[in-house]
């Protein structure tokens, strides 16, 4: 009798252990990543094409921060993006706001919000500046001008979250922040993994890792300059585009999502980490091989806009 008892704890242990993982898995349910895609061009237009091609096909929209000349060349691509409900952000790449003077910020700011909404006809919300980077110069003005966001670089590693500060109406949109070793911190982005050294394989390690750590909410970037033209880091978009457990969103949809953060200015966390001024790829963009068709692409769309019909119906 003794020695049944002794054989049958061991079973008795496995069965209990087998009930307690069905019961986990019953009861738990891995929440999704409020997820938002942002795109970034202050080169050409190709790869913003290619991304709303994608985006459309699954109904989808994005956040696009677009520089200056980019958006006033191609003005009736940027129209049509915002008729289709896709948040266009005016931006200022040629310096960081950190510490530049208010009447300068201020001058850049307003010309921007100017051509943006000359060009697509609604508000424009967001702003972001070069590195995303802002002070509290750059909150007075977009309270003046009535900008309801900011973007600021990341702060809670690939957590994304938005700070609302007591004093200002405006709110700051803290990106998504992975760490890169040597090289520091910065957004999950193919041209700042490339410009660290990473190959595609790595951007998608990354990403891997970034959902794994079950973030609420998330920001993926893409400069579509290279995310969208160039085939072996677009494939990783495809694949971070699929994955069940990121609930893509559009921007409207992705702030509804947030619990805002209302703390006093001074208590927000500012990241001011550059550690990328001078890129070090191991290897150059042109030198990955270009998405087949893109052309054939930019041809078709080219004609469509003569015509008057609309993108990828």
């Amino acid at each position: 009798m003794k020695k049944n008892k002794i054989f049958l704890l061991p079973l008795f242990v496995l069965i209990l252990a087998i009930c307690l993982f069905i019961v986990s898995q019953i009861f738990y349910t891995k929440n999704e990543t409020n997820s938002l895609m942002m795109l970034i061009e202050f080169e050409e237009v190709d790869g913003i094409l290619q991304w709303e091609k994608e985006l459309d096909k699954r109904g989808l929209t994005a956040l696009v921060k677009v520089q200056d000349n980019v958006l006033e060349e191609n003005e009736e691509v940027f129209k049509r993006l915002a008729e289709k409900g896709y948040e266009i952000a005016g931006g200022y790449d040629e310096a960081p706001f950190w510490d530049m003077p208010y009447e300068e910020q201020y001058q850049h700011l307003r010309n921007s919000q100017e051509l943006v909404e000359r060009v697509t006809g609604k508000k424009m919300r967001v702003f972001g500046s070069r590195y995303f980077a802002y002070d509290e110069n750059t909150l007075k003005i977009a309270d003046d001008l009535g900008i309801e966001y900011i973007l600021a670089r990341g702060t809670e590693d690939v957590e994304a979250i938005v700070y609302k500060p007591n004093e200002y109406n405006v709110k700051i949109i803290s990106v998504t922040n992975v760490d890169v070793g040597e090289m520091g911190r910065g957004s999950l982005c193919d041209y700042s993994l490339w410009a660290r050294g990473s190959s595609p394989e790595d951007f998608w390690q990354m990403i891997e890792e970034s959902v794994a750590k079950d973030p609420k909410n998330m920001i993926l970037v893409s400069h579509s300059y290279l995310g969208g033209t160039r085939l072996l880091w677009w494939q990783e978009y495809i694949k971070a585009l699929d994955l069940p457990d990121l609930n893509w969103k559009g921007f409207d949809g992705w702030i509804l999502n947030q619990d805002i953060e209302y703390l006093n200015n001074e208590d927000i966390p500012i990241n001011r980490e550059v550690k990328y001024v001078a890129p070090n790829p191991v290897k150059q963009i042109e030198e990955y091989e270009a998405i087949p068709g893109l052309e054939d692409l930019n041809k078709k769309i080219n004609s469509q806009n003569k015509e008057g019909e609309m993108l990828c119906q």
